[in-house]
């Protein structure tokens, strides 16, 4: 109801907007219609989201307006008879101005063919190019974060870039929500990366980032996977004649550092780039934890635990890639990924439990335990696609072929030593063994997509896909015997885990006066197989599902645009959801996954409009998501030893979240910019085996951003807020965090220093509360101290630091030129 109430004021405003617009020209016959491409003049390649505005040549007014498509094509109807004049605008190039256009009775239809933008070659001291672009920007079907214009993100991850957009969420673990789900699909620069969701993100160096484009409702185009959508993370790759380049470091708290590096050259038939990093990130906490199991002869069991733990990640990767632009309708692109990275966790824990048998308190028990887990893993993966541009603008063919290959060695080491309840150790070692798991695993994609343009504005699209991945884990718990690791010949579980999904898409789109519209329908076949083979027990999953997509939008004037989406999507069970083996997890936990799952299915739908105001911007978005078959995890009581909590999954039914984001971005002075976004959400749980629910949760972010250009300064305050949010048996609390960064730029730009500190108020941190009729269980953690980072960034050749200015370019198309 509150999703239809918005909905309504929306489009009254959009009625109201749109009756004042049309009254604007009197009587005249609206029959004009302007059209014609944008490219850029250097490279000929289409620029999308061009603005074009038309003027009143009687009084400047603003008359209508519209944008560029993919292939830089626009086409404005509905214009009344008169004279006007048309401005071209995209961020980075000169302003292009056509002086006069006369639309009459027999001249109503005028084509401007094709218009060439000009990139300026100029350095401007005084004008920086980065205070003219907003730290987030709305495309017609996405945010785009401008990684650049963050200044708190410097010497950081792709994580913390997104720790200011409205949709998203982290936590103190570097894990990132979309909408309130982990469920997402990562692809960098368009395309699938080795490794997925938070872990992905986590990999990839902020400084080497140039935008990270978030994708709610993505089209029938795109895998159906990840049911919060899709982030994809573009990298920086200087397009121009020449060479360039950019290296960065960073040090900061518990001796965190990083490096890395990106070079580009350019001929005339050859883009070459390459780039590497190396990352040493430390992060120390403390923690505690309150757990009560409750039994049928009104017994309780108590176990009180107090931690200080450490993260440490170690990663490296390096890429490389060619575009070989064979002429200027085909392109090859050869690119190759390696990376490393290493994982150190570790914790000393002290542990107090007892029994309260209706009063009498009973079998007291201290002890600590120590827990050190190291894990290896490693990628390559290999890309090759195939552009064919037709003569026709916007018909196109792509072939696009990979493959990849990971692995994955983990151990985990634990020791446990009897104590007392002053925390003092009082004996030797009690136990000690050791958990080894090794995996490794291989994916080969193949797709082909083509576009064909009909009508007028309209087009088809329509592709096939096949991605098939094979893993084989084999985990082992050991224990010392002589000094010898030796295996427990009942606690070994070696499986193999294969899926071959096939999906073919069909889109049509077109526009119908300042009313577009895009439909499409994605079939996936899914083959899914895991299979223990000790016990050679094997669950086989097979189905065809459908996956219909439609977009909308409503061209308003010149300033505003009204966009709806609906698209259905999945996440499938990974494989340690589906593995039935008990696992341990450390001495109090232990993991059981569930072959039985099915996919859960999502139905989303978006509403979204913009009001531009100059440099100014307010966007209001509208959502709900509606889930089947959730899937959550599920703690339960182990029914052989009250003091283990067995972690499993289970799909535990339905979810409704209703919301809706706002953000207004305001550029106050020119050396002052506000951004302030709020999330809002009504969110239920319908569940018949678990908690059912219903909650309201918001969330709100503000940023300051002072630019003091002659000095090169830039300063960033920021502070978020988390609400709390409900799960299947609890809840999460909600906590606030302020952020501050400093920003240096000198020689010209060409060297940037940047000190930020994250959780500035100490005040981060993981509260959640789990309560069912068996147990209740109250944790928290908590970061040590706010992380303090330094870190510098030297550009090679002008990297990506012009203001792509040029002079005003202007032509006639007046009465006598005949068009």
């Amino acid at each position: 109801m509150k999703l239809l109430l918005m909905v309504f004021c929306v489009l009254f405003t959009i009625n109201s907007l749109s009756a004042q617009h049309n009254n604007m020209g009197g009587d005249m016959p609206a029959e004009g219609i302007i059209s014609g491409y944008v490219y850029e003049k250097e490279s000929g390649h289409p620029i999308e989201y061009a603005n074009i505005v038309i003027y009143s040549l009687r009084d400047s007014s603003i008359v209508t307006g519209g944008i560029t498509d993919k292939n830089g094509y626009f086409n404005i109807d509905q214009i009344r008879y008169g004279k006007f004049f048309v401005e071209i605008v995209f961020i980075g190039y000169g302003k292009h101005t056509i002086p006069q256009i006369s639309i009459k009775p027999d001249n109503k239809n005028i084509n401007l063919g094709k218009i060439y933008m000009v990139i300026n070659a100029e350095i401007l001291s005084e004008v920086s190019i980065e205070a003219e672009v907003n730290q987030v920007e709305y495309k017609l079907d996405r945010k785009v974060i401008n990684v650049n214009q963050d200044i708190m993100s410097s010497g950081a991850t792709a994580v913390e870039a997104l720790e200011n957009v409205p949709s998203i969420t982290t936590d103190i673990d570097g894990n990132v929500s979309l909408r309130g789900t982990e469920s997402f699909l990562v692809l960098v620069d368009g395309r699938p990366y080795p490794i997925q969701g938070s872990e992905a993100l986590q990999q990839i160096p902020a400084s080497t980032i140039e935008s990270i484009e978030i994708i709610t409702n993505p089209s029938a185009k795109y895998d159906s996977d990840g049911v919060g959508g899709i982030i994809n993370v573009n990298l920086k790759k200087d397009k121009r004649q020449g060479y360039n380049g950019q290296i960065s470091a960073n040090y900061g708290t518990f001796n965190t550092f990083g490096v890395d590096a990106l070079f580009n050259l350019r001929t005339e038939k050859i883009n070459f780039f390459i780039g590497g990093n190396y990352s040493d990130r430390k992060f120390k906490g403390d923690g505690q934890s309150l757990r009560e199991s409750y039994f049928a002869d009104d017994s309780t069991y108590f176990l009180n635990t107090y931690s200080s733990n450490y993260r440490n990640f170690k990663s490296g990767s390096f890429r490389l890639g060619l575009d070989y632009y064979i002429n200027d309708k085909e392109i090859i692109t050869f690119s190759g990924k390696y990376g490393l990275r290493g994982h150190a966790m570790g914790s000393e824990t002290w542990a107090g439990s007892y029994y309260d048998y209706s009063g009498i308190y009973d079998d007291f028990y201290y002890y600590w335990t120590r827990n050190n887990m190291s894990a290896n893993r490693g990628y390559f993966s290999g890309d090759l696609n195939y552009m064919k541009k037709f003569n026709k603008d916007g018909h196109e063919l792509q072939v696009y072929g990979s493959f990849a290959e990971d692995f994955d060695n983990e151990e985990n080491i634990y020791d446990e030593i009897e104590s007392d309840y002053m925390r003092d150790s009082v004996g030797d070692i009690l136990s000690k063994y050791r958990t080894i798991e090794k995996g490794s695993g291989n994916t080969i994609t193949g797709k082909i997509d083509y576009v064909l343009p009909i009508f007028t504005k309209g087009k088809i699209e329509a592709g096939y896909q096949i991605k098939y991945s094979l893993n084989d884990n084999d985990y082992r718990y050991q224990t010392l015997i002589s000094e010898i690791w030796t295996d427990d010949s009942t606690r070994v579980n070696p499986y193999l885990f294969s899926m071959n999904i096939q999906s073919g898409y069909l889109l049509f789109a077109n526009f119908l006066n300042k009313f577009g519209y895009q439909v499409g329908l994605r079939t996936e076949y899914t083959d899914r197989l895991f299979h223990q083979t000790i016990s050679d027990q094997k669950w086989e999953y097979n189905k065809f599902d459908f996956f219909p997509s439609v977009h909308i939008s409503y061209q308003l004037p010149a300033d505003m645009q009204l966009l709806a989406s609906y698209s259905r999507r999945l996440e499938r069970p990974r494989d340690w959801y589906l593995d039935p083996f008990v696992e341990v997890v450390d001495p109090n936990n232990i993991r059981q996954g569930n072959p039985n799952l099915t996919p859960e299915y999502t139905n989303s739908y978006d509403l979204s409009l913009q009001k531009k105001f100059g440099p100014n911007f307010v966007s209001l978005e509208a959502y709900l998501r509606q889930t089947n078959s959730k899937i959550s995890r599920i703690t339960v009581i182990n029914p052989d030893n009250p003091g283990i909590f067995i972690m499993t999954f289970d799909n535990i039914g339905e979810d409704i979240s209703i919301g809706s984001e706002l953000m207004t971005n305001l550029n106050l002075a020119k050396w002052y910019n506000l951004n302030i976004s709020g999330t809002g959400y009504y969110y239920e749980l319908i569940s018949s085996n678990y908690n059912s629910g219903t909650t309201f949760s918001w969330r709100a972010r503000l940023n300051n951003t002072f630019r003091l250009k002659k000095s090169g300064t830039s300063i960033q305050i920021g502070a978020n807020y988390n609400g709390p949010q409900i799960s299947a048996q609890g809840k999460d609390f909600g906590f606030f965090m302020g952020n501050v960064g400093v920003k240096q730029d000198l020689l010209d730009r060409k060297l940037s220093l940047s000190i930020n500190v994250r959780n500035a108020f100490f005040t981060m941190k993981h509260e959640s509360v789990q309560e069912t009729e068996s147990f209740y269980l109250y944790s928290i953690r908590q970061p040590k101290m706010p992380i303090v980072s330094f870190s510098v960034t030297y550009k090679l050749n002008d990297f990506k630091t012009r203001k792509e200015k040029g002079l005003e370019q202007k032509e006639d198309y007046g009465e006598d030129d005949g068009i």
